[in-house]
């Protein structure tokens, strides 16, 4: 069959359908897209939360590969939060005993209207996403006036990329909401709250006004460092290997990580093992022991002093 390119720019959500439209076999019904037989199964589907903020949920399989290209505007007039659901399964031996944990991995990458970006959507696999469309008025309305030290980052019109490791509560926030259920209210005070998080949570970045210089293509080389992270909590990390897989140089890989992602490729990996160790010990499947060897740990006290310095408490004060 022939490729299908799509190329478009970052608009609502009912302007981004009709363009679909133009190319691709699919039914709009008000606000939800539904593939035809010949493109694939599966739908998008989206709600107005309020005057200027959107989102929308992503879940079907497509029997062609289509490639997106976002072409960028000379502006800064949305902002797109894309939340990519993914699993992973962490697998350890000892001592003739299996452990097994799964985990539902949330990737959140926040991008501005004036970026280029690409991406190839792969036939026969679904493809689950949930994304946030901001306008900037609403942003500056909404929240901008309780993030003052955010106004001038977000008043440059500059390509932006940001992205933040989501915790397991906000995680639990994203696994609620389904837009194909009846209850909006829930929804909409789950996305409200998810906003505010990643506003505070960008507050407490040193961002810099002006251009962050970063190219599409480093942007997709950090996302698949950031997948091999989010996948295997429990390994040791060595930066050497990280930038050889980016495909950069130790010290331009060091610096975008940390303008992107906001901290360290350290920070970023122990985070990630804090958060699922939290994870396991609530589903009580685990002890603290097992939990602390599972993210790679064979020491017990040097697990639970790091749990400690992460979240206040100790593992064993975990409630289930």
């Amino acid at each position: 069959m022939k490729e299908r390119i799509i190329k478009y720019q970052l608009a609502q959500p009912k302007d981004f359908f009709a363009e679909l439209g133009k190319t691709l076999p699919i039914e709009i019904k008000g606000t939800e897209l539904t593939l035809k037989e010949e493109l694939g199964k599966g739908k998008m589907k989206y709600i107005e939360v309020q005057e200027g903020l959107w989102a929308q949920q992503i879940d079907y399989t497509l029997h062609d590969e289509i490639g997106l290209f976002r072409i960028p505007k000379n502006t800064n007039d949305f902002y797109l939060v894309d939340f990519y659901l993914s699993d992973t399964e962490i697998i350890r031996c000892a001592e003739g005993k299996t452990f097994r944990q799964s985990f539902e991995n949330v990737n959140m990458v926040l991008s501005s209207s004036t970026t280029a970006s690409k991406a190839l959507l792969p036939k026969n696999q679904r493809i689950k996403a949930f994304n946030i469309l901001i306008s900037k008025e609403w942003l500056f309305k909404n929240v901008l006036d309780d993030h003052k030290s955010l106004r001038g980052f977000f008043s440059c019109e500059s390509p932006i990329y940001l992205s933040e490791n989501l915790d397991y509560k906000l995680k639990e926030l994203l696994k609620k909401i389904d837009l194909n259920q009846d209850n909006r209210l829930t929804s909409i005070s789950n996305i409200i709250q998810i906003v505010d998080y990643l506003f505070i949570r960008f507050g407490t970045r040193p961002l810099k006004e002006g251009k962050q210089n970063i190219h599409p293509n480093d942007l997709k080389q950090l996302m698949k460092v950031r997948k091999v992270l989010d996948t295997n909590p429990e390994k040791e990390i060595l930066l050497n290997n990280l930038s050889g897989i980016a495909g950069m140089s130790l010290s331009k890989f060091k610096r975008l990580f940390k303008q992107v992602l906001g901290t360290t490729p350290y920070k970023y990996h122990l985070k990630n093992k804090m958060e699922k160790a939290m994870e396991t010990l609530k589903q009580g499947n685990y002890s603290v022991s097992e939990t602390g060897f599972l993210m790679g740990y064979s020491n017990l006290s040097q697990f639970s002093k790091a749990f400690k310095n992460h979240f206040g408490i100790l593992p064993s004060e975990v409630s289930v």
